[in-house]
């Protein structure tokens, strides 16, 4: 008997143990199946009840805006990859993880900077990271990793270097995620026609693409067929140029990154609201209470005071236990309510509080950035990150700074 209550407490014990190593992974594989099946509104609208819920701590947050990342990512949209990225790092740093989360937010920034061509930004963090120990990254995390390092070789013509970094990424992939391995035969591609090897080249390609049509991830169909495409241009091949330029026009008239991105923002839009009205009228529900227990309290008081003097003391415990509970609903009310900020007390740059001014003018996010000669879209960032300073939910919130 003994023994079977021990075998059922170990087991108990390390299943939680377990349980708690990853406690996001659901949320994570969730987001990378609707990513995987271009359910890229799912992710937000999913990622954005986190975000918008208060109840929501730090490493919580950490992670939504790590995967929104991940999914604006994914439809290269860059300006809101590395946006929510910067917003990941803010609530990361909370964490006592706070070394690991740097590396991480460094590695991901390296693959965003890599994606765009910024090579010297690329080479930089190369240089930060050299040394660093990244054990702790995801299989596939690494991979991508030496994907970069290898491309960079071969940038470099270190043609055997590059070859090693490829393989090992393959390796990895072949293991853990074989979903990606596109992402790697495509950079082989360029190495083997560096190297004169075409027929290694074609076969990358049609190894590359065997893996992006069997899990149906369009960006990586669409990334072979660019690939493929510039080999054939490079090597003289003007016929199988136009042939592959051809196919990813086609596929790109089904796959509208501009779309995808423009809903992706009236979704958060949707939600943000959909959150102001349920607080609103949960500020209405309090108000209601705080009134009535006023109002009640009134009444028990004129009462008691035509009472006589007799019952003074029965006022007095009145008073005692009416106050309290006012007290209560001021104090809840009070957490509903954001109090009015005072925005000097925060670390906020000179662009951000130009910005604040602005919208007390009653300027759109549009004429503020012709104002200040910047994009719609950083003008939204920057208010994202004012929002997540000040501790408020919406625009009108600045006018009480």
């Amino acid at each position: 008997m003994s023994r079977l209550f021990i075998y059922f407490l170990v087991f108990f014990i390390t299943t939680g143990v377990v349980a708690q190593v990853d406690p996001y992974k659901t949320l994570n594989d969730q987001i990378g199946e609707f990513n995987n099946s271009n359910q890229h509104e799912e992710s937000i609208r999913l990622l954005e009840t986190i975000i918008l819920d208060d109840k929501s701590k730090p490493m919580d947050l950490y992670n939504a805006y790590f995967m929104k990342y991940t999914t604006y990512k994914r439809i290269f949209n860059y300006t809101e990859a590395l946006a929510n990225l910067e917003l990941a790092l803010k609530y990361g740093l909370k964490s006592h993880d706070e070394q690991k989360i740097r590396v991480r937010i460094d590695v991901e920034k390296l693959f965003l900077y890599y994606d765009q061509q910024q090579f010297d930004n690329v080479k930089e963090i190369l240089k930060r990271l050299s040394g660093t120990n990244l054990d702790f990254l995801p299989p596939y995390t690494h991979a991508l990793y030496l994907s970069v390092l290898g491309s960079m070789a071969t940038k470099a013509e270190k043609y055997e270097e590059a070859e090693k970094y490829l393989d090992e990424a393959l390796v990895i992939l072949h293991k853990d995620n074989p979903m990606h391995l596109p992402l790697i035969y495509r950079k082989k591609i360029d190495l083997n026609r560096r190297l004169n090897r075409y027929d290694k080249s074609i076969e990358n390609f049609e190894k590359g693409l065997y893996y992006a049509e069997k899990y149906n991830i369009d960006v990586y169909i669409i990334g072979m067929y660019m690939d493929i495409s510039t080999f054939y241009s490079r090597i003289g091949d003007t016929e199988n140029a136009l042939r592959t330029q051809h196919k990813i026009n086609e596929l790109n008239t089904f796959y509208d990154n501009t779309n995808k991105s423009g809903k992706l923002h009236q979704v958060e839009k949707e939600l943000l609201t959909s959150v102001e009205k349920s607080r609103s009228k949960k500020n209405q529900f309090y108000f209601i209470i705080f009134s009535s227990i006023s109002l009640l309290g009134l009444g028990i008081l004129y009462f008691l005071y035509n009472s006589g003097k007799k019952k003074r003391i029965v006022i007095q415990e009145k008073n005692k236990e009416i106050q309290n509970e006012l007290d209560k609903v001021s104090f809840e009310l009070g957490e509903v309510n954001a109090n009015k900020i005072d925005g000097k007390n925060y670390n906020l740059t000179e662009r951000q509080l130009e910005i604040i001014d602005l919208v007390k003018q009653g300027k759109t996010n549009k004429e503020i950035g012709a104002q200040l000669f910047v994009s719609e879209n950083t003008v939204k960032y920057h208010l994202k990150i004012i929002f997540e300073t000040l501790g408020i939910n919406k625009r009108t919130d600045l006018l009480n700074l």
